[in-house]
């Protein structure tokens, strides 16, 4: 029940998958009361059946922060946020430039720049005032879908089959929350975008473990998730999965953990990162619109802000986490059958489905930072180096938002063009 493979043009998400269901003729950012509607009338459906898999996507709290107010201003009552970033930090982010930077926080390629949802996202982050405002729009976001992921268990309880219902809460990524001067986004293959929340509860594996055993820290992958409902439920893992199952820290047992995780994003920057238990190596192959450094090392244990770059202090570290992303490189692009990496066949262009780096430059020079401005087309001065060939370059944001706009028009024309049921009338 989700629209996510539409969101991000990744129709295979729906692979497998018996029917998918539109709660709203949105394409993403449906209001949690809208997923619960349609939610709860599919378990009312099916819930004397055995052995049903629902998929429920949650947009809260993802930006834009769209829940209502109230929801806001109680978390804003409810304790003070975290003492970082401070002003003196806040203000040297105004630096670093980027969709979703400081103050760009709003910027888009369709938008004026201006908060969609004031009364929960400020206009940029220019203070800790701002910053406040922020946390306490993105906590009310988490507040108003715990609310109703809480009826929804309600739900189960009211069936009978709360007992006999496994339920797993996890998400696509995390938010930067002024990590690398991001702020509210997802748009760099950092420690906050890539650290998961991972909840199990498995009736008669998890309810009565200890204490020590609801937790475990070794490091996964998502695609660790499905080899591991599959050895929970009893089915084999099929050929060709690269995932590990991690069933056993589910019952509560120890796990030997991965000695690294290589992480990626490709949205709004290229960057991949190498993560041990301790450092986080972030390697840049496409800025993007961002002020991304092409390399940058960080002890995420001692320094989970990520505010202290070690590339230059520590050469041997940095050898062996380079080292790593080669190995994992040459693991599954380097061999016999493996296909092209997406990632260096489109350097040409880069990541241009959100942001484009001429219009954004622009922005930056209209904004009174001609000094940003030039920075980006500094790191971007081999974009227009001509090749034979190279992956398509025109971006198709603008043009699926108005595809999407028409469809909606017409859906919206053929209800009003709908002609009423006839009344009925007794006969004599």
């Amino acid at each position: 029940m989700s629209v996510f493979a539409e969101r991000h043009r990744a129709y295979y998400f729906h692979g497998n998958f018996r029917e998918s269901i539109r709660a709203t003729p949105n394409w993403g950012d449906e209001d949690a009361a809208d997923v619960n509607r349609a939610a709860i009338d599919w378990i009312r459906r099916h819930a004397d059946q055995e052995n049903w898999y629902l998929h429920l996507t949650y947009w809260e709290p993802h930006t834009d922060y769209t829940q209502p107010v109230e929801w806001t201003d109680r978390m804003a009552a409810s304790g003070p946020v975290q003492a970082w970033p401070d002003a003196d930090t806040i203000a040297d982010h105004a630096e670093i430039y980027g969709p979703r930077g400081a103050l760009d926080l709003n910027y888009s390629l369709r938008g004026d720049g201006r908060s969609p949802v004031p009364h929960n996202m400020p206009e940029a982050i220019a203070s800790r005032a701002d910053f406040e405002h922020l946390i306490n729009g993105f906590d009310g976001a988490i507040a108003y879908w715990d609310h109703h992921f809480g009826q929804l268990l309600a739900v189960l309880e009211e069936l009978g089959i709360a007992e006999e219902t496994a339920i797993i809460v996890s998400a696509d990524h995390g938010e930067s929350l002024g990590e690398n001067g991001s702020y509210a986004e997802h748009g760099l293959a950092n420690e906050p975008a890539h650290r998961l929340p991972l909840v199990f509860y498995w009736p008669g594996v998890t309810d009565e473990l200890p204490a020590a055993g609801r937790r475990n820290d070794a490091l996964l992958y998502n695609i660790d998730y499905a080899p591991t409902v599959c050895e929970l439920v009893g089915l084999p893992k099929p050929a060709g999965w690269q995932g590990e199952s991690f069933a056993a820290a589910v019952r509560g047992e120890s796990i030997e953990s991965r000695e690294y995780l290589v992480l990626g994003h490709g949205a709004h920057t290229y960057q991949r990162a190498v993560r041990t238990r301790d450092h986080l190596y972030i390697r840049t192959y496409h800025p993007g619109c961002f002020r991304a450094e092409w390399g940058q090392l960080f002890d995420v244990t001692a320094d989970p802000h990520l505010t202290e770059d070690l590339l230059d202090a520590q050469p041997e570290l940095l050898a062996a986490m380079r080292s790593r992303r080669a190995e994992w490189w040459n693991t599954y692009a380097g061999r016999p059958g493996a296909l092209p990496d997406p990632m260096q066949t489109t350097l040409q262009t880069g990541p241009t489905y959100y942001n484009d780096p001429v219009t954004y430059a622009r922005h930056l020079r209209e904004t009174g930072r001609a000094h940003l401005a030039e920075d980006l087309e500094g790191r971007l001065r081999n974009y227009a180096n001509p090749v034979s060939w190279h992956a398509p370059d025109q971006p198709r944001t603008v043009a699926l938002v108005q595809r999407w706009a028409e469809l909606a028009q017409a859906a919206a024309q053929r209800s009003l063009d709908r002609p009423e049921p006839a009344s009925a009338h007794a006969s004599d």
